[in-house]
């Protein structure tokens, strides 16, 4: 299949590239009984893999919860979820790390539905519900 890069110089192709990342949603369940320090340095290293190749748009991090049934042999979780702009190449390497990472004890990365036109306010409180642009007035609720 044909793809077009033909047709620019690369750092004209690198530029058409940027309009066709699309925006994920990754969450990351750890294991909750890891010190603090190494929690802080894991969930920073996903970041800076996210970053050299994309954009974070917003980080919600959950905290240790109690999970509702055991993974791994363990009872509790940390979560962190990623809302960023990147490639499927991006997504592929995080997913390649998450795989080999023995601390990771599940993942799940999504496509953000195209049809909502959701800005992400690094400022929005978790309580706050959104509603997709294309929801009707009464089907919102």
């Amino acid at each position: 299949m044909y793809n077009g890069a033909l047709l620019y110089p690369w750092w004209i192709w690198a530029e058409v590239q940027r309009d066709f990342m699309k925006q994920y949603e990754t969450m990351v369940l750890l294991d909750a009984m890891l010190s603090d320090d190494v929690i802080a340095s894991e969930v920073q290293s996903f970041a800076d893999k996210i970053t050299a190749a994309g954009e974070i748009l917003r980080r919600d991090d959950w905290g240790k919860r109690k999970l509702a049934y055991e993974i791994k042999h363990k009872t509790h979780g940390y979560y962190v979820i990623f809302y960023y702009k990147a490639e499927a190449s991006v997504v592929a390497e995080l997913e390649n790390i998450f795989k080999l990472d023995e601390n990771v004890l599940r993942w799940i990365t999504l496509v953000d539905y195209p049809m909502s036109e959701i800005v992400y306010d690094k400022n929005l409180s978790q309580t706050e519900d959104v509603t997709p642009i294309d929801a009707e007035e009464g089907d919102a609720e």
